[in-house]
């Protein structure tokens, strides 16, 4: 007959899991408010990484959990303790992090199928957990540039919790467009895909908003007038040029370009092709941590 312990520490706790690596994160957590990541005391700007547990790795397999970004923001709470609220992070940061994950749980190596774009045969590589992390690019407080016209505007790289959004809106509508595509009347089928497109442009304008911390003008004085209430710099992109707009939008996505660098250089297999190019490598859970 087995003792009851009478000692509130698990008797297995030495079995426990423990950190396998810290690292740092592109943010260096400047930007977060309270509450979000917690560095302890004797960091040095680094987060403690854990192993992956079992319950994490069938998380990882719900494709609901995944979808809505709940499979991620799970597995992070869980190998990264001091992240205290994983959809408000960065999208780099969470890179970072998915990186430094994959390293503890298995190796710092990990194997990547790679598909040529000339010839379509699938190349295998390794890429380094080590050497990505050592080649993260930290993110400035803000980022700013002058438009052709003049004004000033300050950006953020994008959430998280928003990049989960466009991510959403993108299923949806292919969804959307599997089942418009069915439609026998054009006239519907016409109504339904300007409707789908509508709703996802919609979306992409909102996380543009969002990315905007300010825009800054001179006023009659010649003084420096800096605006960040959403509602004027929303009235302000429905009524600029395009042009405008598209040097916006890339000042944007140069920036959530920036953190974690996926790209890799690839030869093809194929004797015969012999083609190199820069593969992406896609962080995000289906792909990465089964290496496909």
């Amino acid at each position: 007959m087995s003792k009851k312990m009478n000692n509130p520490q698990n008797p297995l706790s030495a079995y426990f899991r423990s950190p396998k690596l810290y690292t740092a994160i592109p943010s260096g957590g400047r930007f977060y408010k309270e509450g979000i990541v917690e560095f302890g005391g004797e960091s040095n700007g680094e987060l403690a990484i854990y192993p992956m547990t079992t319950k994490d790795e069938l998380l990882l397999k719900n494709p609901d959990a995944l979808l809505n970004g709940e499979a991620v923001a799970s597995l992070i709470h869980s190998c990264v303790p001091e992240v205290k609220n994983a959809r408000e992070l960065f999208s780099a940061d969470v890179d970072a992090l998915l990186i430094a994950i994959r390293g503890a749980s298995g190796g710092d190596d990990v194997d990547i199928a790679a598909e040529c774009p000339k010839c379509q045969t699938i190349t295998d590589i390794q890429i380094s957990v080590t050497e990505s992390l050592s080649q993260m690019e930290d993110l400035d407080d803000l980022y700013s540039m002058t438009l052709k016209n003049g004004l000033k505007i300050a950006g953020a790289p994008f959430s998280y919790k928003n990049t989960i959004k466009a991510g959403i809106a993108s299923f949806q509508s292919t969804r959307s467009m599997q089942s418009i595509s069915e439609m026998k009347d054009d006239m519907d089928r016409l109504s339904a895909f300007n409707e789908s497109f509508v709703k996802l442009a919609d979306l992409n304008f909102e996380l543009l908003i969002d990315a905007i911390h300010n825009i800054t003008y001179q006023n009659e004085e010649g003084e420096d007038v800096s605006l960040d209430d959403k509602t004027i710099i929303r009235e302000f992109l429905e009524n600029t040029d395009n042009n405008t707009g598209k040097e916006i939008e890339e000042f944007i996505n140069g920036i959530n370009a920036k953190g974690v660098n996926n790209k890799v250089r690839v030869t093809c297999s194929n004797e015969e092709c012999g083609n190199e190019w820069d593969n992406d490598i896609n962080f995000d859970p289906v792909n990465f941590f089964t290496g496909t």
